[in-house]
């Protein structure tokens, strides 16, 4: 009987314990602060997790740190609830992130058992992780499916260009494999926006809904890709006027009702852009020259890589053409690109969020996207993409 009380004040004792670590550990986050830590289980050490945060279509590191007995952890001063992304580029994890919720004063836990991170459990109490939650809840079978598929691809890519980069019969063997992986990826994923579509029908309109639907809506251009533009525009009917003028609620309308679009033989469109010193610039001050518009972002591979070779068309062509760069980086972060990269021609920016206005316009879905346009005003050619020896090849074609 005596060993049996002592079992018991033991196992009480151990409860206390317990329950005062845990207290303690959830105290230890500063009123300013946040704390995320993680647990994996059945993935080796060394494993680098990233912690990042989105600004504009660009993610900046905020943090990483390497997994040792299957934890990782992240703490920092917060001074209001924002989203952040967690993702890792060591193979087997696919190329997509795991949104997670921070708030000053909070801990959030993230525990799974392999790499797929999206079906990763976040146990938080900030309200927006906890409609994050319900969101990955709607579909999870799916969504742990595409993850495997997703990750699949990934690794091939990984492959094709870390190692094996200028292998032409590799390259040619991989995106057949990639082209095979997204045939069974892409009705996984479009089966996720519906069902998440079916729940936002019903659930209330918050950061979280809004953040789904900007997403819905940005990929309205691609109809073979998202095939639910009126379930969007049903969507988009339940917010309020409050929510329209929001950031998010703006850029959402920009792409529910976009603007006219041009193509090749139309007359150019034009817009209000700002050039690095804040001055309002429009397009159409060079008419009478051809013109040579070029979307891109400091954070497309393609695009830096053509900076080098478009110094020299600016050069060759400077009596004929004109060229003008129009960034789709944040302020601040395109000011300091170009300053620090000594770009020439004329770098603007409309400072707008997303793939609207003059982007909406012009059809871009992918950088480094370029339009020339005619001394006329007309539009004379538009392409897409880089490759060495592209730019000069395509204006010399078209200025002869």
């Amino acid at each position: 009987m005596r060993k049996y009380i002592m079992t018991l004040a033991l196992l009480a004792i151990v409860c206390m314990l317990m329950c005062h670590c845990t207290s303690n550990r959830k105290a230890s986050v500063a009123a300013n602060e946040y704390l995320i830590q993680g647990e994996l289980t059945d993935l080796p050490d060394s494993i680098v997790i990233g912690l990042y945060e989105e600004d504009g279509r660009i993610l900046n590191c905020v943090s990483r740190d390497t997994l040792i007995d299957g934890q990782f952890s992240f703490r920092d001063t917060v001074s209001a609830t924002r989203k952040m992304l967690i993702m890792s580029d060591n193979r087997g994890f696919p190329g997509t992130w795991l949104e997670v919720w921070i708030a000053p004063g909070e801990y959030i836990e993230i525990k799974g058992q392999d790499k797929l991170l999206k079906v990763w459990e976040v146990v938080s109490n900030v309200p927006e992780q906890q409609e994050e939650n319900r969101f990955t809840a709607c579909a999870m079978a799916q969504q742990k499916e595409l993850m495997q598929h997703m990750a699949a691809e990934y690794d091939w890519q990984r492959m094709m260009f870390m190692d094996h980069p200028n292998d032409r019969e590799f390259e040619r063997q991989a995106w057949a494999k990639i082209d095979s992986i997204r045939k069974l990826s892409m009705p996984l994923q479009q089966e996720i926006w519906r069902k998440e579509m079916e729940y936002m029908e019903e659930a209330p309109v918050s950061p979280v809904w809004m953040d789904r639907l900007l997403l819905f809506a940005s990929m309205m251009k691609y109809e073979t890709i998202m095939p639910y533009k009126e379930e969007v525009k049903s969507l988009y009917a339940r917010m309020s006027e409050a929510d329209k003028q929001t950031d998010a609620g703006q850029e959402i309308t920009a792409y529910v009702c976009p603007p006219a679009t041009v193509g090749i033989g139309d007359m150019m469109v034009d817009g209000e852009l700002y050039d690095v010193n804040d001055s309002l610039r429009h397009i159409s001050e060079f008419k009478g020259k051809f013109i040579l518009l070029d979307f891109w972002s400091s954070g497309c591979g393609p695009c830096v890589e053509s900076i080098p070779e478009m110094e020299k068309v600016i050069d060759i062509y400077k009596d004929k053409m004109t060229v003008i760069g129009i960034s789709e980086d944040p302020k601040a972060r395109w000011k300091e690109y170009v300053k620090t990269k000594g770009m020439g021609g004329n770098q603007w920016n409309e400072l707008r969020r997303g793939r609207t206005g003059l982007a909406a316009s012009y059809q871009v879905k992918g950088i480094p996207h370029y339009v020339l346009i005619a001394p006329d005003g007309k539009i004379k050619d538009i392409w897409s993409g880089y490759g060495s020896g592209s730019l000069l090849e395509k204006v010399k074609k078209n200025l002869k």
